[in-house]
């Protein structure tokens, strides 16, 4: 998808959501943009990017229609969201705890009572 579709699929996905929904999805976009800008303040085009999108997702139109979101801009956002949500690595906590050998086994009849009564 390039980011004339991109564009185009979001505007089309903000146009059908009501107020309520509209507005959590801004709050959501206030919390991620300040959490996320306060640990990258020094990336100026990264914060300004995401203040036009912010506004445009909030009032469902340009911040300055004379100077919509550019290519680059959304490649920003793009590269800015991708990154926020990154999985964590494998084997993060390895050593922390462990499985024991009969992890795979049946489960007592006990506890399956306490899920299963009978």
């Amino acid at each position: 998808m390039n980011d004339v579709e991109l564009r185009q699929l979001l505007t089309e996905k903000l146009a059908i959501l009501s107020a309520d929904n509209l507005n959590l999805v801004g709050q959501f976009i206030d919390k991620l943009t300040h959490q996320e800008v306060s640990n990258k303040s020094d990336n100026y085009l990264t914060e300004k990017a995401l203040e036009k999108w912010q506004f445009l997702v909030k009032n469902n139109q340009e911040m300055d229609n004379t100077n919509p979101l550019s290519e680059n801009e959304i490649k920003i956002i793009w590269q800015f969201l991708s990154q926020s949500h990154r999985s964590r690595p494998v084997g993060l906590a390895r050593g922390e705890f462990t499985i024991s050998d009969d992890f795979n086994e049946p489960l007592p009849e006990e506890v399956l009572d306490l899920f299963y009564p009978q």
